[in-house]
């Protein structure tokens, strides 16, 4: 279910999704852009953002994300759909609240009504659940390539002509990092700084025409760690809710669309790490986090790995027949 491409009305209504997977009882069956036949007009299909089925009972649950507060009108709109489609219960949540007159007729007539509350300081001081979250790469200092050929091949090879080869396939060079990469944490991950030498085979790579039969990696790294930010919480529960108080909250990390959705103990992480930016000649290696309790992890997230930055010009290549 991934979030990448979507409008901002549906990434918030997968968001309170991921809120409800949390929140309710084990055995609900929740269901994102539902269709749900209509009683009285089976051909023509209904959308529905979420729907919550268990035990033979159906909720709806529709979303709003406009810039005003919801009305009388909306909630006068669900009533009737909750009739037609013989729902058990209707959910109606406003990313920007209700007024005075919608809160009353949802009160008269059942509909249930959410909305998204986002904390102060000393809301978040007295919730006391703050992630803490950091990035780790591995950053390489000192990289020696040594291309490996059949003697018979080496005429008429140069240097140029790998570094085309490479800077027409860059994958061909993460490749050979991501291998380094895996090395390192086969070997030692915890030292800090290392050096790795490692002979790379059966490659697959053919430059100017000849088969490469080894690559003789050498390199310097670093672990690198990046604290980052929570600039902001969000809660979800009825209006009026103190915000400390609420049913589930949502920390957005100042990292693109990286979000912390929990309640209780229970969380669900979606982040995209394609906003990542990654330093020089390094890698993106882990995601960490410290939650300062036992959780239980319902699910994680990730859209687009970043790319590697490896300049050309900072490595030393060259070529050479294989032993």
């Amino acid at each position: 279910m991934s979030s990448k491409g979507l409008k901002p009305s549906e990434k918030f209504e997968q968001r309170i999704k991921r809120i409800h997977d949390l929140i309710e009882q084990s055995g609900s069956q929740i269901t994102w852009n539902d269709r749900l036949p209509d009683p009285h007009n089976p051909s023509q299909p209904r959308q529905i953002d979420i729907t919550i089925r268990r035990e033979g009972k159906l909720t709806l649950i529709e979303c709003r994300m406009h810039k005003e507060k919801q009305d009388v009108k909306w909630i006068e709109e669900l009533i009737g759909r909750r009739m037609s489609l013989n729902a058990d219960a209707v959910i109606a949540v406003s990313a920007t609240g209700f007024t005075t007159g919608a809160i009353a007729k949802a009160k008269a007539f059942g509909i249930i009504l959410r909305d998204m509350h986002t904390l102060t300081e000393e809301e978040v001081s007295s919730w006391g659940c703050l992630t803490n979250v950091s990035l780790t790469f591995y950053e390489f200092k000192n990289v020696s390539l040594v291309f490996q050929f059949a003697r018979n091949d080496l005429a008429g090879l140069s240097i140029e002509s790998i570094e085309e080869y490479l800077r027409s396939l860059p994958d061909q060079l993460y490749g050979i990092f991501e291998k380094v990469c895996n090395r390192i944490d086969e070997d030692n991950p915890k030292r800090h700084p290392g050096k790795i030498t490692a002979q790379l085979k059966n490659e697959r790579m053919r430059i100017a025409g000849r088969p490469v039969v080894a690559i003789e990696f050498s390199t310097n790294f670093t672990v690198r760690k990046q604290e980052l930010r929570i600039p902001s919480v969000v809660a979800y529960d009825a209006p009026g809710v103190e915000g400390s108080k609420r049913q589930a909250f949502i920390e957005r990390v100042d990292l693109g669309a990286f979000e912390i959705t929990q309640s209780t103990n229970n969380v669900f992480v979606v982040l995209d790490l394609s906003t990542v930016d990654i330093p020089a000649n390094s890698k993106f290696h882990t995601v960490d986090f410290d939650f300062g309790r036992v959780i239980t992890m319902h699910g994680c997230e990730i859209i687009g790995l970043p790319k590697m930055q490896i300049p050309l010009d900072g490595l030393f290549i060259s070529f050479a027949p294989v032993e």
